[in-house]
């Protein structure tokens, strides 16, 4: 969509385009972030319209909208119509002043959206504000559980009286929107379905049925890294498949263990990786064609301890298994932890949460 903030043309009966929320603040402050996936403007004149693609939404919004041009006036409407996006409010909360931010706050310290915002920015600077502990007003949820996957257990923190259902903590917080697409599945009952399936076979049929799907899934693990394995490191990774139902494998020490079982015996580690990787392609003569820069190696101990603590936070606080597998998979393979092996045991980390 074509916008401006400025106006195009002298003619009084010109529509101007403004940005609002996220997408305002990112010109502001000049972040280096990916776009949120709504992108809000105001027009000063029309109707409320919008746009959808595949991975993205633009909304137009009549004048009345317009938030105001400060700090505070942006942010709210940002989690108002724009949604809660941790990565734009952690770079933001870098650039800005933190004068410009109390002034905000002590505007309207008990209101909702600025007790989310006091809140996120202490969670995500790890700064404590020069602001004293509220000491009254109800707790409010810190993302609408309607539009978040979200724990169902939040834990209260009195500082700015809000229930913090994040499903992980600064070191590593996913944020899962509940789109259509998600509950559509959510409606469709797929865990019932399935249930109801294999109910209808004797017991011994559907242990035959797993065995094949447990190589089936080895061959197709170690065809994602181009490795053909021996029979031996077949029946092996077959067996971890076998507890995957039984126990759980996602902290250090079993990660460790299951990557030493898993990889040739030169890739052993005893600890995370202390080199940097990344993922990529040779195009030709000491060509590569970078696709993805891991973590750099100094930072995995942090990131890893905050990958297993939101797995069993959202393990306790009863997350759609799905999501939750879906999170910690992609979350592992996204850190890259190992030289060798991470796309096996995403997909192994899979089996083991479902």
């Amino acid at each position: 969509m074509e916008g401006t903030d400025e106006m195009a043309g002298n003619g009084q009966n010109q529509n101007v385009l403004k940005k609002a929320g996220y997408a305002a603040l990112i010109d502001r402050y000049e972040l280096d972030v990916i776009p949120n996936w709504h992108t809000s403007w105001v027009a000063t004149r029309g109707m409320r319209r919008v746009t959808s693609r595949e991975d993205s939404v633009e909304e137009i919004y009549p004048f009345r909208y317009w938030p105001g041009d400060t700090l505070g006036d942006h942010l709210e409407f940002a989690l108002k119509y724009d949604g809660t996006n941790l990565g734009i409010l952690a770079a933001l909360f870098q650039k800005i002043e933190e004068k410009e931010f109390l002034d905000y706050i002590r505007t309207r310290p008990t209101g909702k959206y600025a007790r989310r915002l006091w809140f996120l920015y202490e969670f995500l600077t790890g700064k404590t504000l020069p602001l004293k502990d509220l000491d009254r007003g109800n707790y409010v949820d810190l993302l609408d559980p309607e539009r978040y996957y979200t724990v169902a257990e939040p834990r209260r923190v009195r500082r700015q009286r809000i229930n913090n259902n994040l499903l992980g903590d600064s070191r590593f917080c996913p944020a899962v929107r509940r789109t259509d697409t998600l509950k559509g599945f959510e409606q469709a009952d797929l865990p019932g379905r399935c249930r109801k399936v294999v109910s209808g076979y004797p017991l011994e049929l559907l242990k035959r049925a797993i065995d094949y799907l447990y190589t089936k899934e080895t061959k197709s693990s170690f065809e994602i890294e181009h490795t053909k394995p021996s029979s031996t490191r077949t029946e092996r990774f077959v067996s971890l498949l076998r507890l995957a139902e039984a126990e759980d494998f996602c902290e250090k020490a079993r990660l460790i263990d299951l990557h030493n079982r898993i990889v040739d015996s030169r890739f052993g580690a005893s600890d995370y990786r202390t080199s940097q990787n990344y993922v990529g392609e040779t195009v030709a003569w000491q060509k590569e064609k970078i696709h993805f820069v891991c973590p750099k190696p100094e930072d995995l101990a942090d990131l890893m301890d905050g990958l297993i603590a939101a797995h069993k936070r959202m393990n306790a606080g009863e997350v759609s298994v799905v999501i939750h597998a879906a999170v910690v998979a992609y979350g592992f393979v996204l850190l890259h932890p190992f030289e060798d092996g991470n796309g096996r045991i995403h997909r192994f980390l899979v089996h083991n949460i479902l």
